[in-house]
């Protein structure tokens, strides 16, 4: 009887409310009041990481993301980005991933931000074959910061990227090449999809 109950006790304990371990709290930016993340200890103690987290935050609470970016689009959700950011953590040069990881998001949130505040004949009439939003002719634009926006006749973003940078710690979402008139997108996942600039309308 003794044994039974020695054997029940682990059992018991594990199963017990107290011992479950709750999910992590739902982030957008970094929580330096109460780091829960290790990058968020190494975001808020070094004061170049922690402008890029204002930076990011400032451009993500002011744009309406669900408005501008069309459903299914290749633009990784706010939410999505942070957990990718956090795993910056398990890297041999966290400090260098975490700073790739702000400006690639800064430069897609001021991406879709122009979007939202320009008028579609700004973008440059482009088809892009094979891709999930058909075969349709779309429009690109690029900001001063390298990032690549591609929109539908509604101003509504299907995919936005970044230029490659060999070398980075970091894996933007989707990236981008240009190979003479064509721009080449290199999603995480998926294939490539190859966009032909001034055909169109």
């Amino acid at each position: 009887m003794r044994l039974r109950t020695l054997l029940l006790v682990p059992i018991l304990a594990a199963s017990s409310p107290a011992a479950a371990i709750p999910p992590p709290p739902e982030q957008m930016s970094a929580n330096c009041e109460s780091p829960t993340y290790a990058s968020d200890v190494m975001v808020c103690g070094d004061p170049l990481l922690r402008a890029l987290d204002a930076r990011m935050r400032d451009a993500w609470v002011t744009l309406d993301f669900a408005a501008v970016v069309a459903p299914d689009a290749c633009v990784e959700a706010q939410d999505a980005w942070f957990r990718r950011r956090s795993l910056c953590a398990f890297s041999g040069r966290q400090s260098g991933c975490l700073e790739d990881a702000y400006l690639e998001r800064i430069a897609v949130l001021q991406a879709l931000r122009l979007v939202a505040s320009r008028p579609l004949r700004w973008a440059a009439a482009a088809t892009c074959p094979d891709t999930p939003w058909g075969g349709a002719t779309v429009r690109i634009r690029a900001r001063a910061t390298g990032a690549l926006a591609v929109e539908n006749d509604d101003a509504r973003v299907l995919a936005a990227a970044t230029p490659l940078r060999p070398g980075s710690a970091w894996t933007p979402y989707a990236a981008f090449a240009v190979e003479g008139p064509s721009i080449r997108l290199l999603p995480m996942s998926g294939p490539a999809i190859t966009c032909t600039l001034g055909i169109g309308r």
